[in-house]
């Protein structure tokens, strides 16, 4: 997620349009949304059933064994007339998802994050089976989350499914799951696993007032997606689709799977051999020009900088929401960018497709605990903006460190959680702004090649997995020659293990 220049919180604004409750697990408002019905089960039409599951067997003994999470989803969005009064999208979802227990302990629960089910005006479950749940303590949903109980612990090197059929009507609302004039949004539209840590078990949280909370493993994706009634929709996925027409189908590998459907005006562009594609809306057709420029430079700055960028193809949407928000694979921009486009760099369109791009590294490539450490994401794609304009714009850089920086200072320490910060502008300041200063810092103690090679060592050692405070530590200090202990003691609470 990136902070655009407006002091507005992006996720004050959609929280409260997409989720509709407290941000406290334990608030007034968690009675308010019930665990909704599971017991009963509906036909699904065909193109919704799934063929034969073919896993490949690995070495463990009479399991089927994934080394990452695998989605296999079959959905249908029916897109109702431009005439038909208030009637809403509706999304039908079969998915079944898989997790093996790769880790040295056992596992008394499975748990997706599960973001449809929330607006529980707006959402239909039709069953839920799990091939090892206990009959005693029946699965359940709440606040967000699938939780369902083992009868046996998962031990390690052991497998489980999970099979799950789902509605969900799609309101006019500027939100991650929604719609409007220009376009229909699907972000966290699937029920999907957070990460998983050893000692510390799920990583599934509640939503804060700003920030983002999820959090994502490296996973598998199979989709069908067939779509009716969109035939003014352009398709954006963060896949490359193997069909040219509905039902889509995808094989993809990252984070997340995200899904807009456009009628905005496209914008290819190459960076080397991945392709770019740039949606922006009527009217806009320098800024549309400019998002797929300065993504694709992204791409091929950072590809060199950090280590390859994973897919064949990224795209870029200009969108309704307040601001911008990444996926892997496609990132959404806010319109509020567009307006005060100059061209020659001197503006946030530039700066916050630059960071947007950055997360398809941070966050994509390797990710972290957005919750509890979302200095680890934001303050480096922040912090790769910088980057950017050296590269492109280097007479820029002043500008950039007043624009971006400089005017919102900061002397809190930025190793605080989402639930530290009650406001969006002392967030940002702390967590990505007085982070790229704490960033800046290292650069200039340990010279600028050896900040630039632990940049890289984070990213070949976190890639596809996920990386912690005590890993980059670890990492910085490995490529210095003097100690960072006064850098870590001037911007961190807790800057090594307690």
């Amino acid at each position: 997620m990136a902070e655009i220049y407006s002091s507005t919180s992006r996720d004050v604004i959609f929280r409260s349009a997409i989720f509709c409750f407290s941000i406290f697990w334990l608030s007034s408002c968690h009675a308010g949304n019930p665990t909704p019905d599971i017991s009963g089960t509906v036909s699904l039409p065909a193109f919704l059933t799934f063929p034969s599951l073919t896993p490949t067997p690995l070495a463990t003994p009479n399991t089927v064994f994934y080394e990452r999470p695998l989605y296999r989803i079959r959905a249908a969005l029916e897109i109702p007339a431009t005439n038909a009064g208030d009637k809403m999208p509706v999304l039908t979802v079969h998915e079944e998802a898989f997790f093996s227990n790769t880790f040295a302990e056992s596992i008394q629960e499975l748990v997706l994050q599960f973001v449809p089910s929330v607006e529980a005006d707006l959402f239909s479950l039709q069953g839920i089976t799990c091939d090892r749940s206990s009959p005693d303590n029946p699965p359940a949903i709440r606040d967000g989350q699938l939780r369902v109980a083992f009868k046996d612990p998962l031990q390690p090197g052991e497998s489980v499914s999970l099979s799950l059929d789902f509605r969900r009507r799609l309101a006019k609302e500027n939100g991650l799951i929604g719609w409007d004039d220009n376009q229909i949004i699907l972000g966290d539209w699937y029920a999907f696993f957070p990460l998983y840590q050893a000692g510390n078990g799920w990583l599934a949280y509640p939503p804060g007032k700003v920030g983002e909370n999820l959090t994502y493993p490296y996973a598998d994706f199979e989709i069908q997606l067939d779509i009716t009634g969109g035939s003014a929709y352009q398709l954006a996925a963060s896949g490359i689709p193997e069909s040219d027409s509905s039902p889509w189908n995808f094989q993809f590998a990252g984070r997340s799977f995200a899904v807009a459907l456009t009628k905005e005006n496209l914008y290819p562009k190459m960076s080397g051999a991945v392709e770019v594609l740039a949606y922006a809306k009527s009217g806009n057709t320098a800024q549309g020009a400019s998002m797929a420029d300065v993504a694709a430079k992204s791409i091929d700055l950072y590809s060199k900088l950090f280590g390859e960028y994973p897919h064949t193809r990224f795209t870029v949407v200009e969108s309704g929401l307040p601001d911008g928000m990444e996926f892997d694979g496609l990132v959404f921009l806010s319109p509020g960018l567009s307006p005060d486009y100059t061209g020659d760099g001197r503006d946030y369109l530039t700066a916050i497709t630059a960071h947007e791009t950055a997360h398809q590294w941070w966050y994509g490539r390797v990710a972290n605990d957005q919750a509890m450490a979302p200095w680890l994401d934001e303050s480096f794609a922040a912090y790769s903006e910088l980057l950017f304009y050296e590269k492109y714009f280097p007479s820029l850089t002043d500008w950039w460190w007043w624009i971006r920086v400089n005017r919102y200072p900061s002397d809190q320490c930025i190793d605080q959680s989402i639930y530290d910060f009650n406001a969006f502008r002392p967030y940002i300041n702390t967590v990505y702004l007085r982070g790229v200063t704490m960033l800046n810092a290292l650069r200039l103690q340990m010279g600028g090649v050896a900040f630039l090679d632990s940049l890289r060592e984070i990213q070949t050692a976190g890639f596809e997995r996920f990386t912690t405070p005590d890993d980059v530590f670890r990492i910085f200090q490995s490529h210095s020659s003097q100690s960072l202990s006064g850098i870590w003691d001037q911007y961190f609470y807790r800057p090594q293990s307690q």
